[in-house]
C-alpha cells in the first residue's frame, strides 16, 4: 500500500498546482487594443490618460493604444475585429459588430461668422465656408444641414481649414464668410475659433463690424434633424459659454451635435467591459485634473428604446447589476470541487483495491507457508524435503521484495518471519526424524529370518 502513496500524493499537487495556475490566469491583467486617433487629439489625449492612470494602479483591466488618422479608421479597425475598442463618432459611422461602453464626450456644431448679417443657415447660399480640420465627416455633416434648409451643397464652396487660429485669420482676410468647427463646447478646439475671431478690432475695414463678437449661426431644427438622422441630436449653448464681454454667445443657441463614444465589440467579456466602465467613471475626477474633457464622460442611454445599442457589461454596471468574482466563476467553482471529490473518491477506490490485492498475495504467500508446514509432517523422501525448502526460500525472496517497495508493512513482516521460522523448523525437524529413522535401520542390519527364508 505505501508504494501507492507517491502516486496519490503526485496527484493532489497536480491538483494544486492546476489551481495555482487557474489562479494566475484568472489574475493576469486584460489588455484591451483601444483603436483613437489622430494623434495630438483631445480623444487620443484623454484615452492616453486613462491608459496611464489603469497602469499606474494596476488595474485589472489595461489598454493599449492602436493610433489611427481618425475616428474613420477608428471605426474601420473595429469593424475588421483588428482592436477590442475604438472611439468614434455617432454621425461617421459605428461598426455593427461594436456597442457603446461610454459617451466620451458630445460635440456641437458651431457655424461662426464676422457679419452680423449672416444670421441663419439660408443665409450661407453662396457662401463660402471654412471647416476647421476639414474632414469627411465634418463636410458631409454640413451637407445633410444645408440640405435641410434646401440649400444645395454646390451653392456654397468648402474651404478647408488647419487648427483654430486659423479660422479667424480667414475670416479677416475675406477668404471665407463663415466658418464650421465640430468640438466639445467647452473644448479646446472651440475656444480657440471663437478667441481667433474674436481677436477683431471691430473696424469695418476688417470684416468684423460686430466688434469683435463673432456672430452665432443657430440650427433651430436641430430637434427635427436629429429625428431625421438618429446619428445627430439636439445641443444647446448656454449664453456667456465662451466667457468674453459681451458674452459669447450673447443669446442661448441651438444646434446639432454628435457623441464621441468608446466602442467595445459585441463578444468582448462582459466582466472586462463592466470593469473598464466602472474605472472611467472612478477615475474621471483624477483624469480631469490632466484633461479637462474627461469631465464630459458620461452613461449613454441604456433603455431599449436607444437608437445605439450598449454593451450588455457596461449595461450591467449602469445598472447596479454587475456580477462579483463569485457570480462569475461560481460555477467554475462547484464544477472543480466536484470533480476534486470524484477524482478523490476514485483515488480512493483504487487504493482500497490495490491495497486488497496486495493483501490476498500476502495471505497467498503466508496459506504456501502453512501448506509447507503441513506438507513437511508426511514426506518420506529427502529429496521432498530439498523442493519444500526451495519453495520457502523463494517465499521469503518474494516477501523480501514486497517489503522493499514498501507494500509489506511491519505486522506483515512480522507475520512472514513467524511462518517461515515455522516452515524451516517444522522441515528441520522431518528431516531429523528421516535421518534418525535411516540411521536404526543400519544399525539393526538384515533380518536373519528373511535370509533364512532366502
Amino acid at each position: 500500500m505505501r508504494r501507492h502513496v507517491p502516486i496519490v500524493l503526485a496527484a493532489i499537487l497536480a491538483l494544486v498546482a492546476t489551481g495555482l495556475l487557474a489562479y494566475q490566469w484568472l489574475g493576469q491583467p486584460t489588455t484591451l487594443r483601444v483603436a483613437v486617433g489622430p494623434a495630438g487629439s483631445e480623444d487620443a489625449r484623454l484615452v492616453a490618460a486613462v491608459a496611464q492612470s489603469l497602469a499606474r494602479t494596476h488595474e485589472d483591466v489595461r489598454l493599449r493604444l492602436v493610433v489611427t488618422g481618425g475616428v474613420a479608421e477608428s471605426a474601420s479597425l473595429a469593424e475588421q475585429g483588428k482592436v477590442d475598442l475604438a472611439v468614434v463618432r455617432s454621425d461617421v459611422g459605428i461598426p455593427a459588430s461594436t456597442q457603446t461602453v461610454a459617451i466620451l464626450h458630445r460635440n456641437a456644431v458651431l457655424l461662426l461668422a464676422a457679419d452680423p448679417g449672416l444670421a441663419a443657415v439660408p443665409d450661407l447660399r453662396g457662401r463660402r465656408i471654412g471647416i476647421v480640420r476639414n474632414s469627411a465627416g465634418n463636410t458631409r455633416l454640413l451637407g445633410n444641414i444645408l440640405e435641410h434648409y434646401d440649400v444645395p451643397a454646390g451653392a456654397v464652396t468648402i474651404v478647408p481649414l488647419g487648427d483654430g487660429q486659423e479660422a479667424g485669420e480667414a475670416l479677416r482676410g475675406h477668404r471665407v464668410d463663415a466658418v464650421m468647427v465640430v468640438s466639445p463646447p467647452t473644448g479646446r478646439t472651440a475656444g480657440e475659433v471663437v478667441a481667433s475671431i474674436a481677436k477683431g478690432d471691430g473696424n469695418p475695414g476688417d470684416g468684423n463690424s460686430a466688434g469683435g463678437t463673432p456672430t452665432f449661426i443657430p440650427i433651430g431644427e436641430a430637434a427635427v434633424l436629429a429625428r431625421r438622422w438618429p446619428a445627430l441630436e439636439s445641443i444647446e449653448i448656454a449664453r456667456g459659454t465662451f466667457g468674453g464681454t459681451p458674452p459669447r454667445p450673447v443669446e442661448p443657441i441651438t444646434t446639432v451635435g454628435v457623441s464621441h463614444r468608446l466602442v467595445a465589440q459585441a463578444q468582448l467579456s462582459d466582466s472586462a467591459v463592466s470593469e473598464l466602465t466602472r474605472l472611467l467613471f472612478v477615475n474621471r475626477p483624477g483624469l480631469a485634473a490632466e484633461v479637462p474633457l474627461a469631465n464630459q464622460i458620461e452613461a449613454p442611454d441604456t433603455s431599449k428604446s436607444a437608437s445605439l445599442p450598449v454593451h450588455t457589461g457596461a449595461q450591467a454596471y449602469y445598472e447596479g447589476e454587475v456580477e462579483s468574482f463569485f457570480d462569475r466563476y461560481g460555477d467554475w467553482f462547484y464544477l472543480i470541487v466536484m470533480c476534486v471529490s470524484i477524482l478523490g473518491s476514485a483515488a480512493a477506490t483504487l487504493v482500497s483495491r490495490a491495497a486488497n490485492r496486495s493483501r490476498a498475495r500476502d495471505m497467498a504467500l503466508l496459506r504456501q507457508l502453512l501448506a509447507i508446514v503441513r506438507a513437511s509432517r508426511d514426506v518420506e523422501d529427502e529429496l521432498e524435503l530439498t523442493d519444500l525448502d526451495r519453495q520457502a526460500d523463494e517465499i521469503l525472496a518474494a516477501a523480501l521484495a514486497r517489503a522493499g517497495a514498501g507494500a509489506i508493512d511491519n505486522a506483515g513482516v512480522a507475520a512472514f518471519t513467524l511462518g517461515l521460522d515455522q516452515a524451516r523448523r517444522a522441515i528441520a525437524e522431518r528431516r531429523a526424524t528421516l535421518q534418525e529413522r535411516q540411521a536404526q535401520g543400519i544399525e539393526r542390519g538384515p533380518d536373519p529370518l528373511s535370509a533364512a527364508a532366502e
